[in-house]
């Protein structure tokens, strides 16, 4: 089997082509500062090239291996020192160390002392490879933990999307079987809204993000399936959506947790229950209300109170970070508020690995 090295990208070749060309203009500005400059010579390239030695000596092997493991003082010693030395030759000359070549033409010209160029060039060298490498460093470590943060709302939300709760299910389904048993006329309309119900979760919600109407529809569904196990003498359900669904999107289930916790908590076998939830968009905003009574738990605090709404303040910083969201959670003696407002046109796109 035929080893075949893999070809370059077409990013990995502009690269080289834009290096080529700087060292090619850095090797020139000598030559455009100095009045009058000598003939060329293969000599000429040798500053140029020791430059480039030094420019990547330090961004590939001084950067990544002393001053990113924070030995400060060891990286700003051997990038001095090794500037020195591309210079070294340079220096004895002007000290009259090292004499000038002996074989110059007559009437050839050459460096009385060498032009601030040179200098500057190497500063230049030392402070470019730096700041690419250090920048460079920086934007990947961001990327890095971008697409970690990504990846963490993709898993959040395929597990709220595996929380159907078993009890839910199965109270539907009974539900759905009694109605059947007694020939009942709702029985195929339930039927159909527990199967949009689980379409939605399973399928739709895979998009980064859906039409607010789907999700709007989802919630009815949800609601409607919970009015079946429930006396509406005992519960007072309400559900009303107001402004213009049309062409707004949103994360899919990211309302559900709040209407779950609703059900959950706000409904009593003893006592009148009260749920409402209201959707109002106006200017790309939503704004999304949901009220439901709140009962003392038997034996004191319910630890389970609120369950899934540290998971829903996660996913609300990552897609709608910069004060594109404001969540309020209000608790009364008798009732529990939540009161959430998107921007829905500038909500951040999360990438799907």
């Amino acid at each position: 089997m035929r080893f075949q090295l893999p070809r370059p990208t077409r990013q990995q070749v502009l690269r080289v082509i834009v290096h080529v060309a700087a060292w090619v203009a850095v090797a020139a500005i000598p030559r455009l500062l100095s009045e009058n400059p000598p003939p060329f010579r293969l000599k000429s390239v040798l500053l140029p090239l020791t430059l480039a030695g030094y420019f990547y000596l330090n961004y590939y092997i001084l950067i990544p291996r002393l001053y990113a493991r924070k030995k400060f003082a060891l990286y700003f010693l051997l990038a001095a020192g090794l500037l020195a030395l591309v210079y070294l030759p340079m220096l004895l000359r002007m000290a009259g160390l090292l004499a000038h070549h002996p074989h110059h033409p007559v009437g050839a010209v050459h460096y009385s002392r060498p032009p601030q160029g040179l200098w500057l060039m190497g500063v230049l060298a030392w402070i470019v490879s730096s700041g690419m490498r250090i920048t460079g460093e920086w934007f990947t470590t961001e990327r890095a933990r971008q697409e970690l943060a990504n990846k963490q709302l993709s898993a959040e939300l395929a597990f709220l999307k595996s929380q159907v709760s078993p009890h839910f299910l199965f109270n539907t389904l009974n539900n759905i079987y009694s109605l059947a048993h007694l020939k009942s006329d709702d029985t195929p309309e339930a039927i159909l809204k527990l199967s949009q119900l689980m379409r939605y979760m399973l399928y739709e919600s895979e998009a980064a993000r859906v039409p607010l109407a789907r999700e709007v529809e989802y919630l009815r569904n949800y609601m409607d399936l919970q009015r079946l196990r429930l006396d509406p003498e005992q519960v007072d359900i309400r559900f009303t959506v107001d402004g213009p669904l049309d062409g707004a999107l949103i994360e899919p289930m990211l309302l559900i947790p709040f209407v779950e916790n609703a059900f959950k908590h706000g409904v009593s076998s003893r006592q009148f229950s009260r749920i409402a939830v209201d959707l109002i968009v106006r200017h790309h905003q939503l704004l999304f209300t949901v009220q439901n009574s709140r009962f003392p738990a038997i034996g004191g605090h319910d630890p389970n109170s609120g369950i899934g709404l540290p998971n829903v303040r996660q996913r609300l910083s990552l897609l709608y970070p910069a004060g594109r969201h404001q969540l309020h959670l209000e608790e009364t003696t008798d009732e529990f508020i939540v009161e959430l407002t998107l921007t829905l046109a500038h909500a951040s796109l999360p990438a799907r690995g």
